[in-house]
């Protein structure tokens, strides 16, 4: 709720001009997937990764048996929300696309586009969508088919399950901010019960979205690519300006996929979830693109 209240005051003060830059567009055409091997990003805001596996996680446990997990994942600097989802979906640091505070200001995605630009590049066919609780993350990424945006995590849980049974896109991401609306009320901390509490209501509203696709690879022979993510962690009840502090800056990364075994792996960068995904579609990655991340598919 801060972030959408901050940012409807920073369009009154800074004009709408300058708003329109990266416009918070809602569309709504549920376009057919048209590949068997599909993406499902769930980007959890503001998790820490002590919190996670102190909390009760059934859904994302069973993830992780499927996974290559780092629990040392560098989030990068300027930890904030805006910079944090700019480098998971543009694949570049801070330094590349240039946004360092909770603003779209002179961002650099025209010379480091998102995720979607080059899926559309090479595999215009395929179906994007994007659902989200905070409306800002709607300004990161382009070329949806369907992007919409819900008030609360469970009506973007509701959405996701919806359009995954109706259309079925072939790369859907996901935001839930509920996390990191109790870090901001009680505190960043294992030790907060209403925070652990946010993690595990997540993790139901996932085992839900889950089940249906597990669902659909048993009888559709559909192969879902799962990446599990967050854009900081927190300490005490804020996290800005805290790039040297280990429980915001380091955080977790979980990549799923149905044949993968567990692979714990010591460190590995946000940066890093692009080209994952750019492989996991088969989509080469050009050097003139200059990505700073690598795949973590094993």
């Amino acid at each position: 709720m801060k972030k959408e209240i901050l940012f409807s005051l920073f369009c009154i003060v800074l004009s709408l001009t300058s708003c329109k830059e990266n416009r918070l567009d809602v569309r709504t055409d549920c376009v057919n997937g048209q590949s068997q091997k599909k993406v499902l990003f769930i980007g959890l805001d503001g998790c820490r990764t002590d919190a996670l596996l102190a909390a009760n996680t059934p859904a994302l446990d069973s993830l992780m048996n499927q996974a290559v997990v780092s629990l040392h994942c560098d989030r990068g600097a300027h930890t904030v929300s805006v910079p944090g989802w700019s480098t998971l979906l543009h694949g570049v640091n801070p330094d590349k696309h240039s946004l360092t505070s909770n603003s779209f200001r002179g961002n650099n995605y025209k010379r480091y586009p998102d995720l979607f630009h080059y899926i559309n590049l090479y595999h215009s066919d395929l179906s994007l969508a994007t659902i989200t609780h905070w409306a800002d993350f709607l300004r990161i990424t382009t070329f949806e088919d369907y992007a919409n945006f819900f008030k609360t995590d469970e009506k973007v849980k509701d959405d996701a399950i919806r359009l995954i049974e109706n259309c079925t896109p072939d790369v859907l991401l996901l935001h839930f901010d509920d996390i990191d609306g109790a870090g901001h009320n009680k505190g960043f901390a294992p030790n907060i019960p209403e925070y652990i509490q946010s993690i595990e209501y997540n993790d139901q509203l996932t085992q839900e979205i889950m089940e249906v696709i597990y669902q659909r690879e048993a009888t559709l022979n559909e192969e879902w690519l799962v990446i599990v993510a967050t854009d900081h962690g927190g300490n005490g009840t804020g996290h800005g300006g805290q790039d040297d502090l280990e429980e915001t800056r380091f955080v977790f990364l979980i990549v799923r996929t149905p044949q993968q075994s567990r692979v714990d792996i010591p460190s590995s960068h946000n940066v890093d979830v692009m080209p994952t995904i750019l492989e996991y579609l088969q989509i080469p990655i050009n050097d003139d693109w200059d990505l700073d991340g690598r795949s973590l598919l094993q």
